[in-house]
């Protein structure tokens, strides 16, 4: 029996993740969800390509390991540095009068060497992503038209351009550990169809994705990526004041940001939480309140970052809705600190799948519903993984 499972590699500037799911219907099951470490990637770019083929392979190891398979092809999902979006129509005949799926990869192929050759931004093709089609005969708007009875069909698209150079880097990382590349995926692509439904993309909606090392703000508005960009900012300058502060190790630091950690100073209390010994015999004592005024000052840090950026383009005040996502927001009281810089229309955006609610977890899931989509599209059936069973 043919399943439908996918594996996905998302690329960050702290760590790599790497996530397998098998799809029942609309119902997603994670099979294995993981992330390592890495020192290796820079605000999108790779700075030390051994080091995160290293970091990558111990991570395939682990999933081949914990599954018993192996994984010879995976989604890719890029970072979404200096990309620059175009919406097109097109219309496609069905010589048929029945839509399929290899009439939808033609469109595809089509659109692709068209507007490579009209590009004259540079930067390459990374996503096509169609937002509706519409059957002319009927006036009906279809999201998968796959099937529909019709001779003419319009497509509205649109399309996600990067840097050459970074995506083939990206994907030589892979490749050279002999692991094929169907799909390359920018991961504010991957946010339609299951981070963000239709409808919270139609007014303006922004998505705030703040990683250990860098912010990344996105705006949608009519299902179209209005403006994204990425900032080198993220949550470990809270990790490094308290560091600084606190005189412990990174690692110590990062452990109690998340064991005590909490963004809004005035509602913590004055227990004591940790006590500092030094060599005159002295003992200074660090309160809960203390640690969250470093914490906020820090926090509040980022939101400017995040708010001058929306001013300058002329967007904050039309924004609708605020989508936190990131391991950085996962602090306690982030969002009620958000809100109060941004409003009371805010929340953040977790996956809802068992022992999966991480919101640092939230891109690379909602990817993979995009690559159910695009199987369904295509009529075809992505092979990515071997259960060791099947070889026998």
């Amino acid at each position: 029996m043919n399943r439908n499972i996918y594996v996905s590699v998302e690329f960050g500037t702290h760590s790599l993740k790497l996530l397998v799911s098998e799809f029942f219907g609309e119902k997603q099951n994670i099979l294995f969800l993981d992330e390592e470490l890495t020192k290796g990637i820079e605000v999108g770019h790779i700075v030390d390509k051994a080091t995160v083929q290293n970091n990558l392979k111990k991570l395939i190891n682990r999933a081949e390991k914990f599954l018993n398979a192996r994984i010879k092809a995976v989604i890719l999902m890029l970072p979404s540095v200096n990309l620059w979006t175009k919406e097109v129509t097109y219309d496609v005949t069905i010589p048929e009068n029945m839509v399929k799926g290899k009439h939808i990869k033609n469109l595809f192929n089509k659109v692709y060497t068209e507007e490579m050759k009209a590009n004259d931004r540079g930067g390459v093709i990374a996503a096509i992503y169609p937002n509706s089609f519409t059957s002319v005969k009927m006036r009906k708007v279809i999201d998968n038209p796959v099937g529909e009875l019709t001779r003419e069909l319009s497509a509205n698209i649109e399309i996600v351009f990067e840097n050459q150079a970074m995506i083939a880097e990206y994907i030589s990382v892979v490749e050279q550990l002999g692991i094929e590349v169907i799909e390359i995926m920018p991961n504010v692509v991957g946010y339609k169809n299951s981070l963000l439904m239709k409808e919270e993309m139609e007014d303006y909606t922004c998505v705030v994705d703040i990683g250990a090392n860098t912010t990344t703000i996105t705006v949608y508005h009519d299902q179209l990526i209005e403006r994204s960009e990425t900032f080198k900012i993220g949550s470990s300058i809270v990790t490094e004041a308290l560091m600084e502060k606190l005189g412990l190790s990174y690692e110590d630091s990062e452990d109690f940001k998340i064991t005590h950690g909490s963004c809004v100073a005035k509602e913590a209390s004055d227990e004591i939480i940790l006590e500092k010994h030094y060599p005159d015999g002295t003992i200074s004592y660090i309160t809960n309140e203390y640690v969250a005024q470093i914490i906020e000052e820090k926090y509040l840090e980022i939101i400017r970052v995040i708010k001058r950026y929306l001013l300058e383009y002329g967007l904050k005040n039309k924004i609708t809705y605020y989508y936190l996502i990131g391991g950085g927001v996962a602090i306690e009281n982030f969002e009620r600190l958000f809100k109060n810089n941004f409003g009371e229309w805010v929340s953040i955006r977790r996956p809802n799948l068992i022992g999966t609610r991480h919101p640092k977890y939230s891109s690379i899931i909602s990817g993979q519903y995009n690559a159910y989509y695009f199987e369904k599209l295509f009529e075809e059936q992505y092979d990515m993984i071997i259960f060791n069973h099947q070889e026998v």
